[in-house]
């Protein structure tokens, strides 16, 4: 999102009124590229937003994700939503939890498996995990 007055408008053009509440997680979430939890974004915004609860933000996601204005995807035991709906991979280091976005290079797709040769597969989302560059060299 490139300014904070798009972003009333933007809810509303996904079928999203527009409340004090979703406008504090939308300016959170929606302005720039951002993984994040629910929890991190109850913790993010509570001081701010004294009267926000974690099952509004946690909603708030999930209208968001119903809308198609964010994806969600499992990593370490935590939903993640993802403000990038484009379709792409993840890279996730176990050690700091850190998340990127792969964007992908490789034009065609890998060979299915036999077993899945008769389904139509809509989505697919790879995530890769280990240790990144900065916590190698901790």
């Amino acid at each position: 999102m490139s300014t904070l007055q798009s972003i009333p408008t933007l809810l509303r053009s996904h079928g999203l009124r527009v409340t004090p509440q979703r406008l504090a997680v939308a300016e959170l979430v929606l302005e720039k590229p951002i993984h994040i939890t629910a929890r991190t974004a109850y913790e993010t915004l509570r001081s701010a937003h004294p009267a926000i609860s974690m099952n509004t933000i946690y909603l708030t996601l999930g209208q968001f994700e119903s809308s198609g204005l964010l994806s969600r995807f499992e990593v370490g035991g935590n939903t993640v939503f993802d403000s990038n709906t484009s379709p792409h991979h993840h890279a996730f280091c176990k050690r700091c939890k850190a998340i990127i976005d792969l964007n992908d290079e490789q034009k065609e797709l890998p060979r299915l498996p036999a077993a899945l040769e008769h389904w139509h597969i809509d989505h697919e989302q790879r995530i890769l995990s280990g240790t990144c560059p900065q916590c190698i060299e901790i």
